[in-house]
C-alpha cells in the first residue's frame, strides 16, 4: 500500500511539473508582467528614456554616416540616467562600427595615390579600406518636457559637454 501512494504521489508530482512547463511556455507574459491581452501601441514601442535616446543616436549616425560607409552596429555602454524638473540628463559611451562600402581599394584616390608612387605605406592603407572601423564617443543627451533631444560631447581637450550634432564630427572635405 505505501509504495503504491508513493508512485502514485510521484506521478502527480511529474503531471504537475509538466502542466506549469506548457503553461509558463504559452504565457511568457507572466514573467515580464504583462497581461497577455495586452495590445502594445505604436507609441509604447519606444517607451524609456534610453529606447528615445538609441533610436535618436541610430538615426542620427545613418542620416550622416551612411553617405560615406555601411554602418554595422551601434552600442550604448556605461549609461547614466538623471531627471529633474521635466528634463531628463543621460551621460553614456556611444560606439559605431562601420566599414567602407565595398569598391576596389585601388580605385581609392590615395591607395592609388600611394601605389603609384611606390609609396611603403600602400599596403597597410589597401588592407585597412576593406577592415571595419570603429568610432568612439563620450556624449550626454537632455531630453526636455517637450521630448526634444539634444546632443553635447565631452571633448578630450577637458572642454565640459560642449552642444553638438553627429555631424560636427566628420572632418571638413
Amino acid at each position: 500500500m505505501k509504495k503504491r501512494t508513493v508512485v502514485f504521489v510521484i506521478a502527480a508530482i511529474i503531471i504537475a511539473c509538466i502542466a506549469i512547463y506548457f503553461f509558463l511556455a504559452n504565457n511568457k507574459s507572466f514573467f515580464d508582467g504583462k497581461n497577455s491581452e495586452t495590445v502594445e501601441s505604436p507609441e509604447d514601442s519606444i517607451n524609456t528614456t534610453y529606447d528615445k535616446i538609441s533610436a535618436y543616436m541610430e538615426e542620427e549616425c545613418k542620416k550622416v554616416y551612411s553617405p560615406y560607409d555601411e554602418l554595422l552596429s551601434f552600442d550604448i555602454s556605461n549609461y547614466k540616467e538623471d531627471t529633474e524638473s521635466g528634463s531628463v540628463e543621460a551621460t553614456f559611451f556611444y560606439k559605431v562600427i562601420s566599414k567602407n562600402y565595398y569598391k576596389d581599394p585601388d580605385t581609392v584616390g590615395y591607395i592609388k595615390e600611394a601605389k603609384e608612387n611606390g609609396d611603403s605605406s600602400y599596403q597597410s592603407l589597401y588592407d585597412d579600406y576593406l577592415k571595419p572601423h570603429e568610432m568612439n564617443f563620450d556624449l550626454k543627451a537632455t531630453i526636455d518636457a517637450n521630448g526634444l533631444i539634444t546632443l553635447y560631447s565631452n571633448s578630450p581637450d577637458g572642454t565640459e559637454w560642449e552642444k553638438v550634432q553627429m555631424s560636427d564630427f566628420i572632418a571638413p572635405q
